[in-house]
């Protein structure tokens, strides 16, 4: 029996979480032994702990925390290196910035075998942190980037750990977690995005984009399904912008629900600033949808530009591409039944499942 620990910081509702407890439920309980450390953010720490139920134990390390606390984070390690020494695990897999680099140093002061990290986006990518802030964290990336193997959750973040030096890479991309239900009749054409309405999801740019094809479609209707920090101040420019009637946030919706809506759209748009795997576009995808995203590492490790949706560099390209989809049905239709395949082929929970069973027990 393999004793393995995965270890997170931002445990609750959200693509990190998510992964992480389907690792916890998913792998096979006759080869390994799962426990739990987590902070819980976006949720409480029980509401998360039943959502990882498959792992046996769990342990409650609140003093994990997003932001750099000194105080917290030696509080946070010790707490880590304890439990490590105490359970003595063969394998200790962190997800995220701030555990991955507590729980790094953590366990190789436990002598832990083998250890991983999935960053799940590094945190210096965050481009609404302060140039201070992203510079720590990229040295604190680099130092611990000696330790164990970085696991990326997707080839664009692979790439960023081989600059940082990590002599140890392995891609395993994060996996689809949804189903692959129909699309939903509805009329006319509607052009949408799904997440958390926040500055690295750029919904600046998404409205501009509603403006210009609602001018130039008629009919035409967009949607944010989603909210969150960003959701207020765009309210109050769709309203400015003239685009109430034709443009809607639907402000923060339930998963089952967010889904239904994201089946009664043509045209998936995703013109994020950063992104390591975007789960919305992998959502997209399963529902059958054309993705238009923008042309960053994170987006070209799920869209094929030509095969699945585009890729756009600028604004105006980003514009051109959703009129070029919007005219054209059977183009929409094409790209979308490719891109539900490639989810189905190469992100799916049981291939996540197995490429992590097969490191774990290769390391131990």
């Amino acid at each position: 029996m393999i004793k393995v620990v995965q270890v997170v910081e931002c445990g609750g509702p959200g693509g990190t979480g998510e992964q992480v407890a389907a690792i916890c439920n998913g792998l096979d309980p006759a080869r390994f032994h799962v426990s739990l450390a987590y902070a819980a953010r976006g949720g409480s720490a029980e509401e998360y702990r039943a959502k990882c139920a498959g792992a046996r134990e769990a342990h409650h390390v609140p003093e994990m925390t997003r932001e750099i606390s000194p105080g917290r984070d030696a509080a946070a390690f010790r707490r880590l290196r304890q439990l490590f020494a105490e359970r003595r695990p063969d394998v200790v897999h962190a997800h995220s910035s701030k555990a991955g680099v507590l729980a790094r140093v953590a366990a190789r002061a436990a002598g832990v075998p083998a250890v991983f990290y999935t960053p799940h986006g590094y945190g210096f990518l965050q481009q609404d942190r302060p140039a201070a802030s992203r510079l720590l964290y990229r040295a604190l990336e680099a130092a611990a980037s000696r330790i164990g193997t970085v696991v990326a959750c997707s080839p664009a973040e692979a790439e960023q750990a081989r600059a940082l030096g990590a002599p140890r890479v392995e891609t395993v991309c994060d996996a689809y977690l949804g189903g692959f239900a129909e699309p939903l009749p509805h009329d006319g054409v509607v052009v949408g995005s799904c997440g958390r309405m926040a500055y690295a999801r750029n919904p600046d740019a998404w409205l501009l984009l509603a403006q210009r094809l609602t001018d130039s479609r008629n009919g035409l209707r967009c949607v944010w399904i989603g909210g969150g920090e960003e959701e207020r101040r765009a309210r109050v420019l769709l309203e400015n912008m003239n685009l109430a009637g034709r443009a809607e946030i639907t402000g923060w919706l339930g998963a089952a629900e967010a889904r239904e809506r994201l089946r009664a759209l043509d045209l998936f748009v995703h013109y994020s600033r950063w992104d390591a795997m975007p789960n919305a576009v992998l959502e997209a995808m399963a529902a059958g949808l054309p993705v238009v995203a923008s042309d960053n590492p994170g987006n070209r490790s799920a869209v094929v530009d030509g095969e699945t949706g585009f890729l756009a560099r600028t604004e105006v390209e980003l514009l051109e591409r959703c009129q070029q989809l919007i005219d054209d049905a059977p183009l929409r239709l094409r790209l979308g039944a490719a891109g539900r395949e490639r989810v189905r082929r190469e992100f799916s929970l049981e291939r996540m499942l197995g490429s992590l069973s097969a490191l774990y027990a290769g390391a131990s």
